[in-house]
């Protein structure tokens, strides 16, 4: 009798799973189009989309340092037809400022995707050429040289305040909406440093443009060989892993999310998909199951708390 309890009380997810996807999926991604996380978005959305039978589209949805974005798929039907891409910022917003959103109650883990080595780098004129020296210009100059925040709660931010705070310096956070609309001032000097996801600064480097003091990755990439990890120079308490994972609303239905993990992990997979992955600087991280990805974020939530604290910029 339990069991054929338990049957019936399966029987709709496993019919809305065998319908899955009847319609268009939306893969949201909170910040402006042309970014890193749009273009780690965009490696996976063609394989995706393929293997779910319909198109994947991925839309922009910049503001508030990503939490637009993360409310619009917070509140959307937990149909797994609207994902989210999320980042650290997911972990890391509840602790800047108030959101309507949690990550933990709002939102349930799909799948690991990677991820993408910041790099610190600073303008030429700046004069420095390694993490070491950049301290020690800091510690002369305190509270007087720029850095770029891409948004509160993003890897390159709290890369950036994690710096200060273990090496106790003081920068200035001068905000943007993302990295390009940065890039200009970075270039001309007005805000000579910052943590870059890899793809939006790779071609400043070749160019002369900017001067890479460290990357923070466990080993040197293999398209930059000659940048030193910021383990390397002492420095490996000051870096923070910048992670990429699929997310969906609260209360989507096990079977829906089951079907879009295999799916994602077995785009991941692919030889094309780590090729894409790789030339923006990323590193793929396949075959994570959905649990594994939740707790991951927990975890995340939880270490986040305790920096942003000590930082000062916890929200009151």
């Amino acid at each position: 009798m339990k069991k054929l309890f338990a049957v019936a009380l399966l029987a709709p997810c496993l019919a809305l799973a065998q319908g899955y996807p009847s319609k268009a999926v939306r893969l949201i991604v909170p910040y402006p189009a042309g970014g890193i996380v749009d273009l780690m978005a965009r490696s996976v959305s063609d394989g995706l989309a393929a293997k779910l039978g319909q198109p994947v589209l991925v839309e922009a949805r910049p503001g508030a340092d990503g939490s637009i974005g993360m409310e619009a798929v917070a509140r959307s039907e937990p149909d797994g037809h609207t994902l989210l891409l999320g980042t650290l910022a997911l972990a890391v917003n509840p602790h800047l400022s108030k959101v309507s959103w949690h990550p933990v109650h709002d939102f349930e883990g799909v799948a690991h995707m990677g991820v993408v080595a910041n790099i610190a780098a600073v303008t030429p004129s700046l004069g420095v050429t390694d993490l070491k020296g950049f301290i020690a210009l800091a510690k002369s100059r305190p509270g007087q040289i720029n850095y770029i925040n891409p948004g509160n709660g993003s890897s390159p931010h709290v890369n950036a305040e994690l710096l200060q705070q273990v090496n106790d310096i003081k920068l200035v956070s001068i905000n943007y909406k993302g990295i390009p609309p940065a890039m200009a001032d970075f270039l001309n000097g007005t805000v000579p440093f910052g943590f870059f996801p890899f793809g939006t600064i790779a071609s400043q480097i070749r160019a002369g443009k900017a001067q890479a003091i460290g990357i923070a990755s466990p080993v040197r990439h293999k398209q930059f060989p000659d940048i030193p990890t910021m383990a390397e120079q002492g420095f490996e308490s000051s870096q923070v892993n910048s992670w990429y994972a699929f997310v969906v609303p609260k209360k989507t239905p096990r079977a829906v999310t089951e079907r879009l993990n295999k799916e994602i992990n077995a785009t991941l997979a692919e030889a094309d998909t780590v090729a894409r992955v790789d030339k923006i600087g990323g590193t793929v991280i396949a075959g994570w199951s959905a649990e594994q990805t939740t707790k991951m974020i927990a975890d995340e939530v939880a270490r986040w708390s305790e920096v942003t604290r000590k930082a000062g910029i916890a929200a009151k």
